[in-house]
């Protein structure tokens, strides 16, 4: 469903502050594949979410979604193949607008605009199903203003519009990291049942390693702009962050310092 080849991506070549990103990444991703991606800060981890969704042009390589090779592709072109929920609430979503208004923007997206416009009583319907999945009470909220809800009640519902329409990929950028501990619990909860329900192919960012570990059938570890630990099946299940904190040690020849991954 997703194949990275040979992809690389340097900031600010030339200069002082010239940054290499990502070095030379390959990956593959099956059709389903819920991957966990862990790393200390700086290792490349929003970066490659970022090459993915088109946000910035990659340097060299090639960047295929179920077949379509889309590396030169914008950000707008490649939003019809990808989903994507972010780390602010506030991001992916129109403050102004109501719920329902927001879930008909998300399941129009890719299709051609014309002067139409309304929601019909059976969108209204399939909306209202939808946000019951959810299990906060949004389906009775359908005309409020998303600007009015919750963090975790906006990123719910962020989640929901990136998956209204199955994309082929769905890329979560520490979607609960703004979250306090139980309301990031209930998101990635929902995160866990939207996922596994339409078997999406994901790819998800993490500081936390026991999620990292718990989420998903295979993890991922960065670290320098290089994928340095891939793992999946039943060796993926078996590990404890103690087996990550090593592995990571091993594989880039340093301690890992990461501050919020140690706190967690």
């Amino acid at each position: 469903m997703l194949k990275i080849q040979n992809v690389s991506k340097t900031f600010n070549i030339g200069t002082i502050n010239e940054k290499k990103a990502l070095r030379n990444i390959n990956l593959e991703l099956a059709d389903g594949d819920f991957v966990t991606i862990i790393g200390g800060n700086g290792a490349g981890k929003s970066t490659l979410m970022n090459m993915i969704a088109g946000v910035y042009p990659i340097d060299c390589g090639h960047i295929i979604i179920d077949g379509h090779d889309v590396s030169l592709d914008t950000e707008y072109r490649r939003g019809a193949y990808i989903g994507r929920v972010f780390q602010d609430p506030m991001m992916g979503t129109a403050s102004n607008m109501a719920i329902e208004d927001n879930l008909a923007m998300a399941k129009r997206r890719g299709q051609k605009r014309t002067l139409r416009w309304g929601i019909t009583k059976e969108e209204k319907a399939e909306y209202k199903k939808l946000l019951a999945t959810l299990g906060l009470g949004l389906e009775e909220r359908m005309t409020s203003k998303v600007g009015l809800l919750s963090g975790g009640q906006r990123q719910a519902l962020t989640l929901l519009m990136a998956t209204v329409t199955k994309p082929k990929v769905l890329l979560l950028d520490e979607h609960t990291a703004a979250l306090d501990p139980a309301t990031s619990a209930k998101v990635l909860k929902i995160t866990n049942e939207i996922v596994t329900s339409q078997k999406l192919t994901t790819m998800m960012v993490t500081h936390d390693m026991q999620e990292a570990i718990d989420l998903g059938n295979r993890l991922i570890m960065m670290f320098n702009g290089q994928i340095i630990y891939d793992v999946k099946g039943e060796e993926k299940k078996s590990l404890k962050v103690a087996d990550l904190l090593k592995k990571f040690e091993e594989a880039s020849g340093s301690e890992f310092v990461n501050d919020r991954m140690l706190l967690k």
